[in-house]
């Protein structure tokens, strides 16, 4: 309420009304919706002691609206349309934000100036540079690379006796803030693949076993002259949410390498296989690389876990909390990470593994971040019609040197951001 406003004068109550539906529905409001909800106000009068406990029950109804719960962009007709400017707005702060327009987006949607290419071009650096963005940074990353996998995993403290569980949440925040750094300082994005530093707070530092921050904040650490690999694949994160706990399951790690990095997912077992687990004598006595070798000689199964299990046999080389080993944790049999890739490329380890997607799936792995950046860029899944922008975005995501910010504007000021 703006001072000098008064409940009882009918005027200005439908000033107050006006303007906090226009900011609540990121939208201009109609004469009619006025009308309605002032008729509201007043059955909400009736029955409530003061003017303001009437409009604060007015107010919260108003947020209940769908209007306000979801991002409204109706259907014209069977054929795509452009945005208007306020729905412009809405999708550019809630990509970049996760939340509703400022006052500087809803004033030039207002003058219909953010429909220009330029003022559009403008507007998503400034609201990228803003602090608010690094919601996108949490959000995105969250989804990119299903950092809830972490929670769905139990560290087993009969193997890791001193596995401190408060450290969960900072491995989560080392891939954040990892996703954080790249975007801020505007470098490569094949940094994710494999990089020269990574973000840590002094427990995390320590649990790595090398020199870092002295405080809980995170901050950039070097990790040349260390054992610490760097990129994704090097992070705890990745590690436990690719084990069970108490040993590596190099399946999941390879499925995870597979559909988040290279956008390429493997096809579900068939249902109607049923487990090796059951048919081989002491399975359980076997070492991961034997285990997989039986899921391998199975004619139902061998097609697929040739393709699947070296990527995770690759990163054999780390345990469940993502330190390195020379045993696995439960038979204290010996790690081996030597394994063969699709299309017979030999490696052994992590670091191999990192030289091979720079070198060889560069551009598949660039292609698969347009992919799922264009995917949380426009609230849907991706179609064969988008098939052609993907490649134009891929093209000048490389010429730009990777640069995540780049990309993000060619995706602002696509054809498909700006329809529906």
């Amino acid at each position: 309420i703006h001072e000098g406003e008064d409940l009882t004068d009918p005027k200005d109550l439908k000033n107050i009304l006006s303007r906090f539906l226009h900011r609540a529905w990121r939208r201009p409001v109609s004469e009619e919706e006025k009308g309605k909800w002032l008729a509201h106000y007043e059955v909400i009068r009736k029955q409530s002691d003061t003017p303001v406990s009437a409009l604060k029950e007015t107010l919260s109804a108003a947020l209940a609206s769908p209007h306000f719960l979801y991002l409204s962009e109706p259907f014209k007709s069977d054929k795509p349309r452009k945005l208007n400017a306020h729905e412009l707005a809405a999708r550019l702060s809630y990509f970049l934000w996760s939340s509703m327009p400022d006052e500087e987006l809803s004033a030039l949607a207002d003058s219909g100036r953010l429909l220009e290419s330029s003022v559009l071009q403008r507007q998503f650096d400034r609201v990228l540079k803003d602090q608010k963005s690094d919601r996108f940074a949490k959000e995105f990353c969250d989804q990119w690379l299903d950092l809830e996998g972490i929670d769905r995993v139990a560290v087993n403290p009969q193997y890791y006796k001193n596995f401190d569980n408060r450290l969960k949440p900072y491995m989560v925040e080392e891939t954040r803030a990892f996703f954080r750094e790249i975007l801020r300082s505007n470098t490569s994005a094949l940094q994710f693949l494999d990089a020269d530093f990574t973000m840590l707070n002094a427990p995390l530092a320590k649990h790595y076993g090398i020199n870092g921050p002295k405080s809980q904040k995170f901050e950039r650490v070097s990790l040349r002259d260390t054992n610490r690999p760097g990129g994704v694949l090097g992070h705890a994160s990745t590690h436990l949410a690719g084990s069970d706990g108490a040993d590596s399951h190099p399946i999941k790690r390879a499925v995870w390498i597979r559909e988040r990095l290279l956008h390429d997912p493997p096809n579900p077992p068939p249902p109607d296989v049923p487990g090796v687990e059951k048919s081989v004598p002491n399975f359980e006595k076997l070492s991961i690389r034997e285990q997989l070798a039986v899921h391998r000689k199975k004619e139902a199964c061998a097609d697929c876990h040739r393709s699947i299990d070296p990527w995770g046999i690759a990163l054999e080389g780390y345990d469940a909390i993502g330190l390195l080993r020379k045993k696995t944790a439960r038979r204290k049999k010996p790690v081996f990470t030597e394994t063969i890739l699709p299309g017979n490329h030999e490696i052994s380890g992590l670091a191999d593994l990192q030289k091979y997607l720079l070198n060889e799936r560069r551009d598949q792995f660039a292609k698969a971040l347009v992919s799922k950046l264009l995917t949380y860029a426009l609230g849907r899944s991706l179609k064969l019609e988008d098939e052609l922008l993907i490649e134009e975005l891929s093209i000048d995501f490389a010429k730009d040197d990777y640069r995540l910010s780049g990309l993000m504007k060619n995706i602002v000021t696509s054809r498909p951001f700006l329809s529906r």
